[in-house]
């Protein structure tokens, strides 16, 4: 597959989109990171939330590192992408972020998900929902996540969950805006009422069976990713529209390896050299996508796209 040549220049758009870097890597202080991360122009920090994925060593943990950012940045918004719904309660979500929106100093947005990776669950003896299930219990947390996020008391009686709670968290913070990572046609329709914003996963098709599947990933195309931004804007036209990227910038051997496993895939330009992917990542601003959460398989990526994006 022809590739875009290098060109070592800062990309330019029109309507330029907000990006998003996220911390993954236990190993990284993250005072530390955030610190550089936000030095280097990045609007957004997320965190991500795993115990182990099998691309990538132990993560750092959602809220201890979420708090750790906010505690020693002042512009940036801070934002986990995505809570696991597998193994986190809405009620204990909703209480965390209400307390990490008065750290932050009203700098907080909460991004949910239904959770994907199976090993992780098994790993630690909890079961693995079938995908009806975790699609399911997904829609009803949204449900019990928006009044207790409005610092409100939460009734519901749901199949997955069944609540009769005061108020949570600090009485007196915004309620800090709900985010979620859609990505199938029941997730879209069923949870996308509730939000704020909306996060479209172009390898959702590759993560239904429980991991990523990098073969199952090569096969999403320009179209299926416009057919996603499609389907969210029929079901609410008027909701501001995200996009999470799985990116590598780089020129070494495993970056261009798996471009090659990715062939014409929509996926695919987002490895490779920095300007090309720096390119390609601004280019989803042009499909009406307003924020760009990047997810680095190696984390200097990160630091070879600053200059090309936020420099």
């Amino acid at each position: 597959m022809a590739r875009r040549s290098a060109r070592r220049r800062r990309v330019e758009v029109t309507v330029r989109p907000q990006l998003a870097v996220t911390y993954s890597l236990a190993d990284d202080n993250p005072s530390e990171w955030a610190r550089r991360r936000e030095d280097q122009g990045w609007d957004c920090l997320a965190v991500t939330d795993h115990l182990v994925t099998d691309y990538r060593p132990p993560f750092p943990h959602l809220w201890v590192s979420a708090g750790a950012i906010a505690a020693v940045t002042s512009r940036v918004t801070v934002a986990t992408a995505f809570v696991n719904g597998v193994f986190r309660h809405p009620a204990d979500t909703a209480q965390a972020a209400r307390q990490l929106q008065q750290v932050s100093n009203g700098r907080f947005e909460l991004g949910v998900g239904a959770g994907w990776y199976e090993a992780e669950m098994t790993a630690i003896g909890l079961p693995w929902p079938e995908p009806g299930a975790r699609a399911g219990a997904f829609a009803e947390a949204v449900q019990v996540l928006r009044p207790l996020l409005a610092g409100e008391p939460c009734r519901f009686d749901g199949r997955y969950y069944s609540i009769d709670l005061p108020a949570v968290g600090p009485a007196d913070v915004a309620p800090p805006p709900l985010i979620a990572s859609v990505g199938g046609p029941r997730t879209t329709r069923e949870v996308t009422p509730y939000l704020d914003r909306v996060e479209v996963k172009p390898a959702a098709a590759a993560t239904r069976g429980g991991m990523l599947d990098w073969d199952v990933y090569a096969t999403v195309t320009d179209d299926d990713v416009d057919d996603l931004l499609a389907r969210v804007r029929r079901v609410r036209n008027d909701i501001p529209v995200d996009m999470f990227v799985i990116c590598n910038a780089a020129e070494d051997r495993a970056t261009k390896e798996r471009a090659e496993q990715l062939g014409d895939g929509f996926a695919a330009q987002f490895f490779g050299s920095p300007s090309a992917v720096a390119e390609s990542i601004m280019g989803l601003a042009e499909r009406g996508v307003g924020r760009i959460t990047l997810s680095a398989l190696d984390p200097e990526s990160i630091d070879r796209l600053a200059p090309l994006l936020v420099g």
